[in-house]
This record gives C-alpha cells, sequence and structure tokens, in this order.
C-alpha cells in the first residue's frame, strides 16, 4: 500500500516535512504570530502566499537533486550541492537539530503545564519517550506515526474551520475591512519559510519514492499547499482578537481556549503535543540516516536499533538546556540565526548550482 502513487508522492513528503516543521513551526502558534499575523490580516495573507511559494521552490528543487542523484541524506545531498564545502551544512544543521529540539521540548512541556497542570519536566520526559521509542522502531515505522498525527490534525482544523465561519466569520471579514493593511509580509513569509525549510535537506529520505520530474514537482507543490493550511487557519482564528492576542505566550492554546469548545481544546493540546515530539522525530530520522550512513560505509553495516534510540536520546538531552531560554526568546533568536545561516549554506547554493543541476538533468533526460 505504502508503493502507491498516493502515499510515495502525495502523503509521505507532505506527512514527513509537515511533522518535521509543526512542533517548531506551528504548535505554539508563536512563530504564525511573529511572521504572519503580526503583518495584520492582509499583511498575513501576503505572508502566507510568500511563505507558499518559497516552500513549492524548495522542496521542488530539492526533490529532483536528490532523485536525480540518489542523495537521500543530507552529506550526499550536499556533496553534490557544496562539493568539499558539504560539512557547512552539517555544522548549520546540528545547531538547528539542538534549537527546533529546545523549541519543541519547550512548547510541549509548557502546554502540558497551562492546560493539565503538571510540571513542564514532565512534558519533556514524554517528548523524550516518544522521540527516543520511535526512533528505535525505524523510518517506516516512523512515516506511518507522522500520517496518523498529521490525519488528527486535520480532522482537528477541519472542526475549527467550520465553527470559525459559522461563528464568527462576520467578526472576522470586519477586522479585514477595518484593520489597514501593513507592510512586511513578502520578507516575513521568505524569512519563515527558509528558516524551516532549511531543515529539508535532512529530511530527503520522505522523497525516495519519488520516480520522475513530474513526481517530485508534484509531490513539492502538495506538501507545500498543505503545510500552509495550519498557518492560514491560525491567522484567519488570530484575527478574532488581534492585535491583544500578540502578546500571547503561546497564541493557539489562547485561541482554541477562547474561539472554540472545551472538548476542541483537550482534542487540540492532545494532537499537538503527539506533533511537537513528531518534530523531534522527523528530524533524529534524517540525523539518523546521516550516521547509518557513516556506519554503512566505514564499518560494513547500519547501526543497530539501540544505537538509533541511543542517538536521539543524547540530542533531546543535549537540547534541555537550550529550552530554559522560554520559547520567544528560542524562536526569536533561533530563526534569525537559522535564517542566516539557511541562506548561505542551502539557498543560495540551491538557487544557483542547484538550478543548474536540475536543468542539466532534464537535458540528459532528453
Amino acid at each position: 500500500m505504502l508503493d502507491t502513487y498516493f502515499f510515495r508522492v502525495l502523503l509521505i513528503p507532505t506527512a514527513v516535512f509537515l511533522s518535521a516543521i509543526f512542533g517548531a513551526s506551528y504548535g505554539s502558534g508563536r512563530e504564525v504570530m511573529e511572521f504572519v499575523s503580526s503583518n495584520g490580516p492582509t499583511g498575513g495573507l501576503v505572508a502566507l502566499s510568500s511563505l507558499c511559494v518559497t516552500y513549492m521552490v524548495l522542496l521542488a528543487l530539492s526533490f529532483e537533486i536528490a532523485r536525480l542523484f540518489k542523495a537521500y541524506d543530507y552529506v550526499g545531498f550536499f556533496k553534490v550541492l557544496l562539493g568539499r564545502a558539504w560539512f557547512l551544512y552539517e555544522i548549520v544543521i546540528v545547531i538547528g537539530l539542538l534549537i527546533a529540539m529546545s523549541i519543541t521540548i519547550t512548547v510541549g512541556g509548557t502546554v502540558l503545564e497551562d492546560h493539565f497542570g503538571f510540571a513542564v519536566w514532565v512534558g519533556s520526559l514524554l517528548i523524550f519517550v516518544l522521540v527516543v521509542g520511535l526512533n528505535y522502531y525505524g523510518r517506516k515505522v516512523v512515516e506511518q506515526s507522522m500520517m496518523l498525527s498529521i490525519a488528527a490534525l486535520f480532522a482537528v482544523l477541519a472542526v475549527l474551520a467550520v465553527q470559525l465561519f459559522h461563528g464568527y466569520m462576520d467578526q472576522i471579514v470586519e477586522r479585514f475591512e477595518t484593520i489597514d493593511h501593513q507592510a512586511g509580509g513578502i520578507m516575513t513569509g521568505l524569512q519563515y519559510a527558509i528558516a524551516n525549510g532549511g531543515y529539508l535537506p535532512i529530511l530527503l529520505y520522505c522523497a525516495m519514492g519519488l520516480r520522475s520530474r513530474a513526481e517530485a514537482f508534484t509531490a513539492a507543490i502538495v506538501a507545500a499547499l498543505v503545510c500552509v493550511i495550519p498557518a492560514a487557519i491560525f491567522h484567519f482564528a488570530f484575527m478574532l482578537h488581534f492585535p491583544a492576542i500578540v502578546d500571547e505566550r503561546i497564541p493557539t492554546y489562547w485561541m482554541f481556549a477562547n474561539v472554540s469548545t472545551p472538548l476542541l481544546l483537550n482534542v487540540y493540546v492532545a494532537v499537538m503535543f503527539v506533533l511537537v515530539a513528531q518534530t523531534g522525530v522527523a528530524l533524529m530520522q534524517g540525523l539518523i540516516q546521516r550516521v547509518d550512513g557513516w556506519h554503512l560505509r566505514h564499518r560494513g553495516r547500519a547501526m543497530s536499533r539501540l544505537g538509533h534510540a541511543g542517538v536521539a536520546a543524547v540530542v533531546v538531552i543535549s537540547s534541555l538546556a537550550l529550552g530554559t531560554m522560554g520559547i520567544i526568546a528560542l524562536i526569536l533568536r533561533g530563526y534569525s540565526l537559522m535564517f542566516a545561516s539557511f541562506v548561505v549554506v542551502f539557498v543560495i547554493p540551491l538557487l544557483t548550482y542547484g538550478v543548474y543541476l536540475v536543468y542539466k538533468g532534464r537535458s540528459k533526460a532528453h
């Protein structure tokens, strides 16, 4: 079943990419607020458009280069894109992985504390168990768990969208009509997309099933469109309480508590917590692919399941220290650092030499 066009092209790449970015990018809503909704109602739509187009370009080029050169881990991918300078991305992604994991751990612990009254360390421990456990069972289990999590997320978002449409549409329309457009959406959307999209090379295992250029580009378009939907729904919901909601530490939690029903809030907290953990799972799976490649070349075999779990455990534990900075500080400092780093080592090479490689690959095919 996983070998069908629907799963290979439409579902697995989308589920992996959205799972990877959700926890550190959408889960708290803080990032959507900072980079999308802070631009106001119409400015936020501009930011969403910029976000979507940038995702499409980064995904399409990356998927196609990975397919052409069979480079499904970031080391092989950057040996193609950067040559001997491939290690620059490894330096950046290790830092980025720690930042992303720190954000997810902080968000997960904070949500459980706010909603259930648990100590923050309880949420952190649960995320640790989920990340280590799922990585122990391997890529197929990871991908299946991501697909189930994304299905649950979109069920919750569908209910929220219906509630917004039937109960609050007049208020949302009024916000769009009365609040002036604010410039800057193109740049904030671009920054948001690059800071998230820069993690894509560590997720290229999700492109292993793509068999043609058409499939690579289709997967990119679908993944980009689907991955912007949660941000768009959150943006419209945030406008009900804009600009007061700007200062909320976890806007999505506050929004569900004030807009939706207690039942949907409980369901969203559970789904969000799992997806926050899935961010760590998705990113760690990419790192494990890299470690497995090293083991295969130097020791003639991949790491054991226990070794995979050990790698995940070391990274999660290392990320806990950064979590003491707090959500807002982590996001603002982390996104600024990752945006600048990814532009230099990933985006510029991809949009120059990467475009040439894709064009050259098409010429050879003809």
